[in-house]
Parts: C-alpha cells; structure tokens; sequence
C-alpha cells in the first residue's frame, strides 16, 4: 500500500511540475534572438533580397556596388549570425534556406511585375553607404516582431 501511495506521489508531483516546464519551454521559444542576431538576420535578408532582385531585373552592378561599400557590415552580419546559430554549417544552412525563401516568394508574380516592385529598394541600394545600411537595418529589425 505504502509503495502504491508513494507511487501516485510521485506521478502527481510529475504532472503538476508539467504546466511549468511546458510554460518555461514556450517563453523560451517565443522570446526574442538577442538584437545582434535580429539584426544580422534584417542584414542578410535584405542583402539576399537585394541579390535575388539585382540578378533577375539585370541590375548586377546595384548589387556588386552595394556589397563594396557595405562590405565591413555585411561581414559583421554574417560573424553575428554564425555565432547565433553556433557555427558554419547551422549558418550556411540558415542562409540557404532564406535564398530559397526569398526565391520562391518571386515565382508568384512574373519578372516585370518583380522588378517594378523592387525597383525602389534597388534604387534605396544605390545611394545606400554603411552608416545608412546599418540605422536602415537596425530599424527593421526593432520593428520585425519575433518569431518570424
């Protein structure tokens, strides 16, 4: 009998600890990337939007340009990205998966209606230097909610 009550204790005192640890699991899940990788992730997203728009609207030299002198944040980017997903690999797979991402959303429309709408960020790229990329980039990510 002893051993019965010690085992519906123990069984009961599991449950009830479940609600807690399936609260502690969901705030980890939902709470934010720290700001560095939020902003490494707005970086890299547009400078693959970029990419993606310059290569299908023939616009390379937007693209070649942007990435000369922007080179040093892109790099920094990348460096806070890696280390958020804690390495190389997680980062080079995270990275394809975000061209692939970007890639399919312009096969919903054809190419001309795809370069009539980029045609501001490509022209936003041409005139973009360092300081203005990064207060660009921080402001998309202080607005881009969590989660994503």
């Amino acid at each position: 009998m002893k051993k019965i009550a010690l085992v519906v204790a123990l069984v009961a005192a599991a449950v009830a600890a479940q609600p807690g640890l399936a609260a502690e699991k969901a705030t980890a899940r939902s709470s934010c990337p720290p700001q560095s990788a939020r902003e490494a992730e707005q970086g890299l997203r547009y400078m693959t939007q970029l990419g993606i728009a310059s290569n299908t609207c023939s616009s390379m030299g937007v693209y070649a340009d942007f990435r000369v002198r922007n080179h040093d944040a892109i790099v920094a980017y990348q460096h806070a990205m890696i280390a958020h997903l804690h390495g190389n690999a997680a980062f080079d797979r995270w990275n394809t998966s975000l061209a692939n991402q970007l890639a399919q959303h312009q096969q919903n429309v054809t190419p001309e209606q795809f370069c009539q709408q980029s045609m501001p960020m490509l022209e936003q790229a041409k005139t973009m230097d360092a300081a203005r990329f990064r207060a660009y980039i921080a402001s998309q990510a202080a607005s881009a909610s969590c989660g994503r």
